[in-house]
């Protein structure tokens, strides 16, 4: 399938032509409701309209319905703002794809009478784990392994939280040569006022339950797309893990982080987030207080097809002299992977360069799982 502007929900050259803003919408529509009580046809509740309705991302997501980046509410006071979607769908003989909804509003505030501009997009790629180590830990433990990611319910491989989330698709899905496919989706944008004022504005996906269920729509078009779709789809039925807390300001610089003990960063400017605590899945992040700049990012994966996206880049030995299992550690990350507790895990650490930090946290996961230390006495420090 071509790259197209908008993933139109009906063929024909009427709804190619239809304008994208609710302006230019709610003339078009003006004009035809007095053209057709001109001919005895105006008599149609506004429930029976016949125009079809705006679809998104391959069809999984529908105008109006949902949150808010896909109603009006999208637009906040711009009476002409626009929404359009690009997408390239998966095919079987080419199994990656991408969609993206972008809304734009340009209007002059009410308040002082200032320019805002206000360009969002929220994107969904479709595709297999990098090959190269580096690039593969930089997409899915740098974007999707947060302290601030929760995971999926119900099973689902996979983390989200309120600005996206990454699904691991089933083994039907991996590529000839064992990599495993995922759906991932990220809400991006900005929000400009006058001439010098910029900040980051993703738009509304509704909480983190509704992108979960965004993110399940999407995975389960595109596994159609390419032909590998399970035989019932993917869904989203329970509760969400609840995070243990919220982000905390560490005053000192022997305080525990995320509460693991004996893990502590040598500085007190910090903000710890205890991130999921689970028999599959243990995250935490530290950024700077005020600068937020990474500091640390740790994470255990022992969900079996969770961790099945670091297979084959934990090098063939230990990663330092007296650690159980394989691993590297390296000047932007970290893996080790070691059998605990009868499961393949898989131990992380992003931001941080300090072997001590991981083995901190890997031990303090390991104990917890109830096996053997993964780094050996001395290597915490």
């Amino acid at each position: 399938m071509s790259e197209t502007d908008e993933a139109p929900a009906a063929p024909g050259r009427l709804r190619r032509a239809l304008p994208h803003s609710r302006r230019g919408r709610l003339l078009l529509i003006s004009a035809l409701v007095l053209a057709l009580a001109g001919t005895g046809l105006g008599t149609w509740a506004a429930d029976t309209w016949p125009w079809p309705k705006d679809r998104y991302c391959w069809g999984a997501w529908e105008q109006d319905s949902g949150p808010d980046f896909l109603g009006d509410e999208a637009f906040g006071d711009d009476d002409d703002g626009s929404r359009t979607g690009k997408e390239t769908a998966p095919t079987r003989e080419r199994p990656t794809g991408r969609c993206e909804v972008a809304i734009a509003s340009d209007y002059k505030s009410s308040y002082d009478g200032d320019k805002v501009t206000t360009d969002q997009q929220v994107t969904v790629e479709y595709g297999a784990v990098p090959k190269a180590a580096e690039a593969r830990l930089a997409m899915v433990q740098d974007g999707f392994l947060g302290g601030d990611m929760v995971p999926l319910p119900d099973g689902l491989p996979g983390t989200v939280n309120g600005r996206g989330g990454l699904l691991v698709l089933p083994k039907s899905c991996d590529t000839q040569d064992g990599r495993p496919t995922v759906v991932t989706m990220e809400a991006s944008g900005t929000y400009t006022s006058g001439p010098s004022y910029t900040q980051n504005d993703p738009p509304d996906l509704g909480g983190a339950r509704e992108a979960a269920v965004l993110l399940v729509a999407a995975a389960n078009r595109g596994m159609a797309a390419a032909g590998c779709a399970p035989d019932e789809p993917l869904k989203v039925s329970s509760p969400l893990y609840d995070l243990p807390g919220r982000q905390e300001r560490l005053f000192s610089d022997s305080d525990d982080v995320c509460g693991i003990r004996g893990l502590h960063l040598d500085t007190d400017d910090i903000e710890d987030q205890t991130g999921a605590v689970t028999r599959d899945l243990q995250t935490c992040s530290v950024r700077g207080d005020r600068s937020g700049v990474p500091y640390l990012d740790v994470a255990m994966v022992a969900h079996p097809r969770l961790a099945a996206v670091f297979d084959g880049i934990a090098g063939e030995g230990p990663a330092a002299r007296g650690w159980r299992g394989t691993g590297t550690i390296g000047d932007k990350h970290a893996i080790v992977r070691a059998d605990c507790a009868g499961r393949p895990t898989t131990f992380l650490m992003g931001a941080s360069t300090d072997p001590g930090h991981l083995a901190a946290f890997a031990n303090a996961a390991a104990a917890r799982l109830g096996c053997a230390p993964i780094a050996p006495e001395g290597a915490v420090r």
